[in-house]
C-alpha cells in the first residue's frame, strides 16, 4: 500500500472498508474440560451478519451451537457516522451454552504513511502522547520492576499485551490521526497527492464503555487499523445477552469540529450526569494539601493554610490567596476507614473543618479512595469478606487447562495472590502494607459505601470529593462482567449515592468511564518534585513525573470542556522542598492555567513567604481566568501539535484571546531547540481567510523578550522552556488589528488600525490579560489620539508595559526625540520605538505603568 491518504480518505475507509471479525471465547461443559474457540469472519459489510458454529456444551458428538455477529452502519452527518458490532447466542432448540468470552476485535487495512496519531493511556496517570507515530513503542515494565514496586497495578498491562515494537501503538477510549507537521518549504516524499494538512484530522472514538474498555490498536508496520474491546470474563447464557461495539468515526478541518461532534454522539446515547455540566467557561482555581504536607496533615495546619485565603474567592492587593476551592487530602485517617478520622491529628472532627471553609466563601473539598482500604485498616480485619480475591473467571476447576493456568499465574505475579489463595488480592501497593479492593458487587459493601458519601457530604458538609484509585474497582472480571462494565456500573452507583449537587474530581480511572459523569478529572499522572525520575527507563506509564504529568496535559487537552473540565495537577511557585527549577516551574504553571479548568497549587498560601521573583511569577497569572470573578475565561485553545515530528517534546498550542492569536512553544527536553512558527503560521493564515498569495512574512511578538520578529525567524528555546508569541501583522502584510478607527482613514481600511500589546517587566504569559479595557479618543483637530487603558488591579503590584503598533500613513505626527507626538496612553507620553523595524510600513511605541 502506497501513497499519503487526506483525512477525508481515512474516514472513508474506516467507516465503509469490510471488517474482519474475530471471536474468541471459551464453550463450558458441566463435565469435562472448557473448549477454546477462536472464530474470524473475513470482510463483514458495515450492513451485514454472519452465523459463528462452535461445539456445543452437549454430550451429543454432532451437536453444535450458533453465535450471530451482526454490523450496522448509521450516518451522523457528511462527515462522521457510528459502526456498531453486536456479538449474541443464536436462539437453538437445544440447551444453551454457557461462553466466557476472551476477545472480540474487528479489524482493516489502513494507510498510516505520514501520519501520527494519539495514544491514550488507559487511566488517568498513563501517559498519553499527542503524536504517536512508526517510532513509538510501548514496552512492559520488566517482571523485577513489578515483583519490587507492584506499581504496574494501576496498568492496563494485564489487559493489553504491549508488544513493544516501534509502530505498533495502541489507545484506550479514544484516538485521532493526522497528519505530521511538514516544513511548508519541504515537499512530502513520495506519490503523495496531498500537502501535508497538521490541521484536518479523523477521530475515533468508543461509545460503547458500558460493556467493556475499548482500544484502538494502530500497527504503523504492517498498515492495520484494529479496534478491540476488553470482554474477557463476559459470560453469554441466553440469547438476551450480547457484547456490543460502537463506535464513532469523524473527520474535520479542526480539532473542535470532531471532539464537539464526538461528545454529541457521546451525550446522543449516555446521560449527562455532572453537576457542572460544562466547563469551558468555568475555570477554578484552590489549593491542595497534599504536595507539602502529605500525610502529616493536622486539623492545625489546615486552619493556618486556611488564613491565607482572602475569603469568598475573591482577591484584593494584599489580601491573600484568591481561590475557590480548598482541598483536604489524604492523611486525615487510615484508608478505608473513611468516618473514623484520627482523633488525634483532627480532635473535632471534619464537620468543623468543612465549616471553616465554608466560612471563607469556598467550597470544600475531601480526598477519598472510595475502593481501596489499607491492609491494616479496621475494616480489612472486621469484613475481610467484602473485598476482590481470585478473579472468578479462573475458578472452575474444569476450565484450568494449561494455557489458563499461564496466563493465572501471570495475573497472579502482577495481583499479589497464589493460586487458591483466600486472601485479599493486593490492589495497589500504595499505603501501609498495600491495599485491597472492596467488591462493589456485593449488596453490603455498596450499602456501606452509600453510607460514607451520605455522612462525608450531608454531616460533614463536603461539597467537592476527589474520588482517587477508581481503576481498583475493576481490576479483575467477575460475576460474569467485563472489567469495563464494572467500572462503569461502580462510577454510575457514586453519583447516585453523592447526588446530582456534589462536584466529582475522579483521579486513577479509566477516562471513559468518567466522560459526562465526573465534574473534573485528573488527565495525568501527580507531579514531583523532580522533573523526571529514573522510573522512565523501565517502561512505567503511571509513574509520578512532572514531565510526564506535562506530555498528558498536552495530549489529552481537547477532553477538556466536553466531557469534564481538565485537572492536570498542581503547580509550584516555592522553590523549598522541591527541586524543579525556575524554568521548569514556569512551564508547569503557564500551562496548567492554559490548559486546565481545575487549577490547583500545593504551596503554602503565607505569600509572605514568597521571594519577590516568585511573587512575580505567580503575578502573572492574577488576576486570570481561574480567578473566581472572572466568568469567562480570555483564552481558547485551538489546537497543540508537534512542529518537529522528530523532536517528541517539542509542542506548539495555538491559542486564541480577546480577538487575537498567540502560539505558545512548549520545549520539555533537556536539550536547548531551535525552532521557527512558520508551520503553525500557514495554519493560522488558513483559517483567517488570508486565501491571498501571500506577499509578506507574518510578524510575531515574543512577550519574554519584548521583540519583535519573523515567523520565519530561528527561535531558539532553552530545556523546558515555554514561551509565547502573539501574531502582530498577518502574512499579506496587514496588522492583525482589533481596535479599529471607525472609517476615518480613506485609504486601505484593511489597513487602518491599531492594535495594543501589553508584557510585564521580565515576561509575560498571555499578553493584554492586566487590560480590563482599552479604547480610544480623537482630539478636536481628528490627530491627536488620547489611548485609555483599564487595568485589572493587580495582586501583588506589578510594572507594565503596555505597547502600541500602528500603520504609518500619511497623517502620522513625527518622532522626537524619541517621543511619538500626538499620541498618549492615560495621559502618558508614549515612547518611540524606531529601532524595530517591522517593515510593512509598522510604528511601534509603548509606555509603562504600575498597577
Amino acid at each position: 500500500m502506497s501513497g499519503h491518504l487526506s483525512s477525508e480518505e481515512v474516514h472513508q475507509a474506516l467507516s465503509q472498508t469490510p471488517l474482519d471479525v474475530e471471536v474468541a471465547f471459551k464453550v463450558h461443559s458441566p463435565t469435562g474440560p472448557a473448549v477454546s474457540v477462536k472464530r474470524l469472519i473475513k470482510g463483514l459489510s458495515p450492513q451485514g451478519s454472519e452465523v459463528i458454529a462452535f461445539p456445543s456444551a452437549s454430550t451429543a458428538t454432532d451437536a453444535s451451537s450458533e453465535m450471530l455477529v451482526k454490523s450496522s452502519w448509521t450516518t451522523v452527518s457528511p462527515m462522521s457516522c457510528i459502526r456498531t458490532l453486536e456479538l449474541s447466542l443464536k436462539k437453538q432448540a437445544s440447551a444453551l451454552p454457557r461462553l466466557t468470552l476472551e476477545s472480540f476485535r474487528a479489524s482493516l487495512d489502513l494507510n498510516f504513511q505520514g501520519k501520527s496519531v494519539f495514544a491514550n493511556g488507559y487511566e488517568s496517570w498513563s501517559t498519553s502522547y499527542n503524536g504517536a507515530d512508526h517510532t513509538t513503542s510501548f514496552e512492559k515494565p520488566n517482571w523485577l520492576y513489578n515483583e519490587l514496586t507492584h506499581l504496574p497495578l494501576a496498568s492496563d498491562m494485564h489487559i493489553y499485551e504491549y508488544p513493544g515494537v516501534k509502530g505498533m501503538v495502541h489507545s484506550n477510549v479514544v484516538t485521532t490521526i493526522r497528519d505530521l507537521c511538514q516544513d511548508v518549504s519541504v515537499p512530502v516524499p513520495g506519490d503523495n497527492k496531498h500537502e501535508s494538512l497538521p490541521e484536518e484530522l479523523v477521530l475515533c472514538g468508543s461509545l460503547s464503555e458500558d460493556t467493556g474498555y475499548s482500544y484502538f490498536l494502530m500497527d504503523m508496520n504492517r498498515n492495520r487499523f484494529t479496534i478491540m474491546q476488553d470482554c474477557a470474563g463476559k459470560k453469554l447464557v441466553s440469547p438476551s445477552d450480547t457484547v456490543v461495539l460502537k463506535t464513532y468515526f469523524t473527520w474535520g478541518t479542526t480539532d473542535a469540529v470532531v471532539w464537539d461532534g464526538y461528545t454529541a454522539a457521546w451525550t446522543s446515547i449516555h446521560t449527562d450526569r455532572r453537576f457542572i455540566k460544562s466547563t469551558t467557561e468555568k475555570q477554578v482555581a484552590g489549593y491542595t494539601s497534599w504536595y507539602l504536607h502529605y500525610a502529616t496533615i493536622t486539623e492545625n495546619i489546615i486552619l493556618e493554610n486556611l488564613n491565607y485565603f482572602s475569603g469568598s474567592g475573591t482577591a484584593t492587593p494584599s489580601q491573600g490567596w484568591p481561590g475557590k476551592v480548598f482541598q483536604i487530602d489524604d492523611g486525615y485517617t487510615t484508608v478505608g476507614d473513611w468516618l473514623s478520622p484520627d482523633t488525634k491529628k483532627f480532635p473535632r472532627g471534619m464537620t468543623v473543618i468543612a465549616q471553616a471553609i465554608r466560612d471563607k466563601g469556598l467550597t470544600p473539598g475531601l480526598w477519598l479512595a472510595p475502593f481501596l482500604a489499607c491492609r491494616k485498616s479496621k475494616i480489612v480485619q472486621e469484613r475481610p469478606n467484602w473485598f476482590v480475591r481470585k478473579p472468578e473467571y479462573y475458578q472452575d476447576s474444569h476450565d484450568l487447562d494449561e494455557k489458563a493456568q499461564d496466563k493465572m499465574s501471570g495475573l497472579g505475579c502482577c495481583l499479589g495472590f497464589e493460586s487458591g489463595s483466600n486472601e485479599p488480592m493486593l490492589s495497589h501497593s500504595a499505603f501501609p502494607g498495600g491495599s485491597v479492593a472492596l467488591d462493589l458487587e456485593n449488596p453490603e459493601v455498596q450499602a456501606h459505601l452509600a453510607n460514607v458519601f451520605l455522612v462525608v457530604t450531608k454531616e460533614w458538609g463536603f461539597s467537592m470529593l476527589k474520588l482517587d484509585f477508581l481503576f481498583a474497582a475493576a481490576q479483575v472480571p467477575r460475576n460474569g462482567k467485563t472489567r469495563g462494565q464494572l467500572m462503569w456500573e461502580a462510577l454510575q452507583m457514586v453519583r447516585t449515592w453523592v447526588g446530582p449537587e456534589v462536584i466529582l474530581l475522579g483521579c486513577g480511572v479509566p477516562l471513559g468511564a468518567s466522560f459526562t459523569l465526573m465534574d473534573y478529572c485528573r488527565i495525568g499522572c501527580d507531579v514531583g518534585g523532580d522533573w523526571d525520575s529514573m522510573q522512565r527507563y523501565f517502561h512505567d506509564r503511571e509513574y509520578i513525573s512532572t514531565y510526564r504529568s506535562l506530555t498528558s496535559t498536552l495530549s489529552r487537552w481537547a477532553m477538556s470542556g466536553r466531557f469534564f473540565g481538565n485537572d492536570p495537577d498542581v503547580f509550584f511557585v516555592r522553590d523549598w522542598k522541591l527541586s524543579l527549577n525556575q524554568t521548569q516551574r514556569w512551564s508547569l504553571m503557564l500551562l496548567n492555567h492554559l490548559l486546565g479548568h481545575l487549577v490547583f497549587c500545593s504551596d503554602p498560601l503565607d505569600i509572605n513567604r514568597l521571594s519577590h521573583e516568585q511573587k512575580a511569577a505567580l503575578d502573572q497569572f492574577f488576576p486570570w481566568c481561574s480567578t473566581p470573578d472572572v466568568a469567562t475565561p480570555p483564552h481558547q485553545v485551538a489546537r497543540v501539535l508537534q512542529p518537529i515530528s522528530t523532536e517528541k517534546d517539542l509542542y506548539f498550542v495555538q491559542v486564541h484571546a480577546q480577538d487575537r492569536t498567540y502560539i505558545v512553544a512548549s520545549n520539555l527536553s533537556s536539550k536547548r531547540q531551535t525552532v521557527h512558527l512558520s508551520t503553525m503560521d500557514r495554519i493560522i493564515s488558513k483559517e483567517a481567510g488570508e486565501t491571498q498569495p501571500q506577499r509578506h512574512t507574518s510578524v510575531y511578538f515574543q512577550a519574554s523578550t519584548n521583540q519583535f520578529g519573523l515567523a520565519t525567524a530561528a527561535y531558539s528555546l532553552k530545556s523546558y522552556e515555554t514561551c509565547v508569541f502573539l501574531r502582530v501583522v498577518d502574512s499579506q502584510g496587514r496588522l492583525c488589528s482589533t481596535t479599529k478607527d471607525g472609517g476615518k482613514t480613506s485609504e486601505d481600511n484593511a489597513l487602518s488600525g491599531e492594535l495594543h500589546l501589553m508584557a510585564t517587566k521580565g515576561g509575560h504569559v498571555l499578553p493584554t490579560t492586566e487590560i480590563e479595557a482599552f479604547g480610544r479618543h480623537f482630539g478636536s483637530d481628528d490627530e491627536t489620539q488620547e489611548y485609555q487603558a483599564k487595568f485589572r488591579p493587580s495582586h501583588f503590584g506589578k510594572q507594565v508595559q503596555v505597547w502600541l503598533a500602528w500603520h504609518e500613513s500619511k497623517k502620522d505626527n513625527g518622532m522626537k526625540k524619541g517621543v511619538v507626538e500626538g499620541k498618549s496612553l492615560n495621559g502618558k507620553t508614549l515612547q518611540a520605538h524606531p529601532e524595530i523595524a517591522l517593515g510593512h510600513s509598522i510604528r511601534v511605541a509603548s509606555c509603562s505603568f504600575s498597577i
